[in-house]
């Protein structure tokens, strides 16, 4: 399943279980010239190809494409390989993109090849807030508020909040 949101409020509509999650897009605000994509589930075979084909079905290519992870626990070679083919397509049309909210294992797979170096470490960030925050950098747009919820969507970023003890 992959979900797209855009400034123009593309994407699909909030619904019940929008609003009991903190994190949920319809409480961020997405500058001009950002497109969200967000997969849910395994990216395997079958997400991969959707991926694949909702974003070459976008006729206007976004400033910045943010890639929301957060709902994805494994990625394969074949995801791995789509994820290759839009950053480098999308890097040659002149569009920034970011990788959010990834988990540990699509994180260790994606440190098995090139991507991450082809991506640039400043394009992977932990939080779908932090994904808005860089965009709009990059754009040169003025700081937006961050909604009154957060939670974090990674065991990094919970490992991150709370300090362990020695």
């Amino acid at each position: 399943n992959v979900k797209a949101f855009t400034a123009l409020g593309d994407g699909e509509e909030a619904d019940e279980e929008d609003a009991r999650d903190p994190n949920a897009m319809a409480a961020r605000q997405i500058p001009p010239g950002v497109e969200v994509y967000e997969v849910n589930g395994p990216f395997f075979f079958g997400a991969a190809s959707k991926f694949r084909d909702t974003l070459a079905a976008v006729s206007r290519r976004p400033k910045v494409l943010i890639i929301r992870l957060r709902s994805v626990p494994a990625i394969d070679a074949t995801g791995l390989h789509a994820l290759r083919e839009v950053i480098d397509k999308s890097r040659a049309e002149g569009t920034r993109v970011i990788l959010s909210d990834v988990h540990a294992q699509p994180m260790a797979a994606l440190g098995r090849t090139d991507l991450l170096e082809r991506l640039g470490e400043e394009n992977l960030v932990g939080h779908i807030d932090e994904a808005l925050a860089t965009a709009r950098q990059h754009l040169g747009l003025p700081d937006a508020p961050k909604p009154a919820t957060w939670a974090p969507t990674v065991a990094r970023q919970e490992r991150r909040k709370e300090p362990r003890e020695r």
